[in-house]
Parts: C-alpha cells; structure tokens; sequence
C-alpha cells in the first residue's frame, strides 16, 4: 500500500472517531461518521 494512502486513512478514520466522541448531538455525529468513512473508503478505492 502507498505510505501517502495509509497515512490519509489514519487521519480520516482518526477524525472519525475524534468527532463521534466530542460530538453530543448523535444525528451530527452519524453524519460525519458517514461522510468520513465514505471518503475514506473511495480513497481507498481509487488507490488500488
């Protein structure tokens, strides 16, 4: 795998579970969790 790939799916998934924990509201929360999976994961994609 690309050092550069690896490293941005550290920080994607890093912020992912930054912003579930500091988030009180679960419907914003649910939403970023989302956003940044989806992203992370069509960054993954498109480095294969």
């Amino acid at each position: 795998m690309n050092k550069k790939l690896v490293i941005s799916q550290s920080i994607m998934w890093a912020a992912a579970i930054l912003v579930v924990s500091i988030v009180e509201e679960k419907e914003f929360a649910v939403l970023m969790l989302v956003l940044l999976a989806t992203t992370a994961l069509i960054n993954l994609g498109k480095g294969q």
